[in-house]
């Protein structure tokens, strides 16, 4: 694919090890990091308590790098495009922050998006952005969360979370991956329903190219060819508003 960025940009979208432009920092992976930084001081705590805190933390510290509004203007434009797509809207905001290239929906109602996004073409804008907001508006966090509470239900211990750590690892991969296919679902009808086609879905997958299945991912070859055989009904992609006859 001719790359039509400035060549210092997309050598910096290739070295930065964030998902399809999007997790940086992916949801299972900012959990468990969560339960490992807080286990010991957070005797007595529920999961959802560490997961909250830690959440809280990570936007504390994107909101100090947060750029100016006219600089997020562009992108704020993007997001109500594709919202204006969705039958159900998530409530959601936009944090358009400086830094390397990265996209994420942290705890699953903040889309927190480097402003070096809005350079990319608008095929591939759109679909990054689109991605993020399916996670919100198929409540992938909550799910997680669930997750974490059934296998973590009393409070954050070392010990107990060393024990379930092998499942929790393995439930979480699986659930993560099904997340990643129905964003990109999500994404790809909201692409189509915006008048772009797969070209762009490709363009955009190959941003941060991921070559191989990691516990958060499935690979970009993987993900590819799964929206190649998404059809016009694809059950993950309800939220997605009834095209007009």
């Amino acid at each position: 694919m001719p790359l039509t960025r400035p060549a210092a940009l997309v050598a910096l979208l290739l070295v930065v090890p964030v998902l399809l432009a999007s997790l940086a920092r992916p949801a299972a992976a900012a959990a468990a990091d969560a339960v490992a930084a807080d286990a010991a001081p957070a005797s007595g705590s529920a999961i959802h308590e560490v997961l909250d805190r830690s959440a809280r933390q990570r936007l504390a510290e994107f909101e100090r790098h947060r750029v100016a509004p006219e600089l997020s203007a562009s992108l704020q434009a993007d997001v109500d495009r594709i919202m204006g797509q969705l039958a159900v809207r998530p409530d959601l905001q936009l944090l358009v922050v400086d830094g390397p290239f990265h996209a994420e929906m942290l705890a699953g109602h903040v889309l927190v998006v480097s402003a070096s996004v809005a350079v990319l073409p608008e095929g591939e804008r759109l679909f990054i952005l689109a991605h993020e907001i399916g996670h919100a508006a198929m409540g992938h966090w909550g799910e997680l969360c669930e997750l974490y509470g059934r296998l973590i239900p009393g409070e954050v211990r070392q010990d107990l979370t060393d024990a379930v750590a092998p499942q929790l690892g393995r439930e979480a991969s699986v659930l993560v991956h099904g997340h990643e296919y129905a964003a990109d679902a999500h994404a790809w009808q909201i692409l189509r329903s915006l008048g772009h086609g797969m070209d762009s879905v490709l363009a955009a997958l190959q941003v941060v190219p991921n070559m191989g299945d990691t516990p958060t991912h499935p690979s970009t070859r993987k993900r590819y060819a799964r929206l190649r055989l998404v059809g016009e009904n694809e059950p993950r992609s309800a939220a997605i508003r009834p095209a007009s006859p």
